[in-house]
């Protein structure tokens, strides 16, 4: 099949749909990876979107490039076709994938589905469906091979042969017990290379990594990538083998929860903005923006409080933007290293202090050198006005960049640690929210040194 670059493709699309060549449309689609053809959608309206659905030709292959499409675009491209038709595509789409695509899109077309489909598939998608989006149980596929212990390693080969278009992981044959219970995993490596009537229990690793149905999707994208595994088998609450999670899912979860964070942590939502309508997307980011404002305007009043101060000193005005900034941004860095420390699991609560520690460590060598060069800064600027104090002025403004930046780290670092002991989300600890805190903070405390020292 070739492989058309994107951006080739979509200008090759775009010129097709408007000049009305659909037998030409119809074979490029045909020639394009689904993948590629499902990347961009997200670049054509609607009806064309529909259109471009429409003109793949196959059920096989729309059912492909159904299983690549982004969720929030299934129902629109899925109005196009009739009930019999919409029924022979889901069909042909794999159960972990028509679980996701089932719960994206409306309840009334979501039940028309449910009902056409064979009740074997019905019962299976269902079940899927009744685990939690972003658990073990939600993301798993039901296509495994798995064969009990006193299997031979010839029947099992066999067994490979004819199920091989069935299994969505071949690369490792899983063992259970008479109770479907999982007791070990081997190679297919290990398998073909041992003698016919080698029994698989001999053969197999009984210390299985797993997961349960309800662990959360980053947990199993963690135990992929320390373990370096291509699937992960899934055990219900009675260690009944029910499904595997495989590589090409976690890279999705992977992708996803690190989009996520990252739009936590800037106070954009947990949504790519192109996924929203306008009106979803001002509501998201609103209250995150308001934690600025509130903030800001209590910044205001502090200042406003410590008018006789400034009064009295004007150049401290000056360095109000540098003191706030450094620690805000200084606070933002510890926050995004812990936040992704703690997703990739390398700390955890147990290591509060010892990181706590380093960061404070880190903080403080900064804040001593860039405290040091903007209390020189101040000096050099005002050592001859007659009014000021430079080496007051270059003392007070030094000891407070180097204490604000310390406390920001303290919060940044703490924070995360304490909602995740609380069991919340550590990027929910935005860059907004950060920045904000030790802003207040910052502020006040420097105006408060100036207050003492200089008047």
């Amino acid at each position: 099949m070739e492989r058309v670059q994107p951006p080739r493709l979509y200008e090759n699309l775009k010129r097709l749909l408007r000049r009305r060549a659909f037998n030409h449309t119809r074979n490029l689609l045909a020639k394009t990876h689904p993948a590629d053809v499902a990347a961009l959608f997200r670049l054509f309206d609607e009806s064309s979107q529909q259109k471009i659905f429409e003109l793949v030709e196959g059920t096989e292959r729309k059912a492909e490039v159904l299983s690549y499409l982004d969720r929030d675009l299934v129902a629109n491209v899925l109005t196009v076709h009739d009930d019999k038709k919409l029924i022979d595509i889901m069909t042909q789409v794999s159960s972990d994938d028509l679980a996701d695509i089932l719960a994206a899109i409306p309840d009334d077309l979501r039940q028309k589905i449910l009902k056409g489909i064979a009740d074997k598939d019905q019962e299976e998608v269902e079940d899927l469906m009744a685990y939690g989006e972003k658990s073990a149980g939600g993301i798993m596929s039901l296509d495994f091979l798995a064969l009990r212990q006193e299997t031979t390693a010839e029947e099992a080969i066999n067994r490979i042969r004819q199920r091989s278009q069935d299994v969505e992981m071949a690369f490792y044959i899983y063992v259970v017990n008479d109770r479907e219970e999982l007791v070990g995993v081997l190679s297919l490596r290990e398998l073909v290379t041992c003698p016919p009537r080698t029994s698989i229990d001999t053969l197999m690793q009984s210390n299985v990594v797993s997961v349960n149905t309800e662990d959360d999707q980053e947990y199993v994208a963690g135990l992929v990538s320390r373990y370096d595994i291509l699937a992960i088998p899934v055990v219900d609450s009675t260690k009944k083998l029910v499904g595997i999670i495989t590589v090409d899912d976690v890279i999705d979860v992977i992708r996803e929860e690190a989009t996520e964070d990252m739009l936590k942590m800037a106070g954009a939502g947990d949504h790519m903005v192109d996924a929203m309508s306008v009106g979803t997307n001002f509501r998201r980011r609103l209250p995150w923006l308001l934690i600025t404002w509130i903030g800001q305007a209590i910044a205001a009043l502090i200042i406003s409080r410590y008018e006789p101060t400034l009064r009295a000193v004007v150049p401290l005005a000056a360095f109000i933007p540098m003191i706030v900034g450094m620690a805000g941004n200084v606070g933002t860095q510890s926050t995004t290293i812990v936040v992704r420390a703690l997703a990739t699991g390398r700390v955890d609560y147990s290591q509060i202090w010892s990181t706590l520690g380093r960061e404070l460590l880190v903080g403080t060598l900064l804040g001593f050198l860039y405290g040091a060069l903007l209390g020189a800064f101040g000096f050099l600027r005002y050592m001859n006005s007659p009014t000021i104090n430079a080496i007051a002025l270059g003392g007070v403004i030094s000891s407070s960049l180097l204490a604000a930046m310390l406390l920001a780290v303290v919060f940044s670092t703490l924070l995360p640690f304490i909602l995740q002991r609380l069991r919340l989300d550590p990027a929910v600890v935005t860059a907004p929210f950060v920045t904000t805190v030790t802003d207040v903070l910052g502020i006040l405390l420097y105006l408060s040194v100036a207050t003492a020292f200089l008047l």
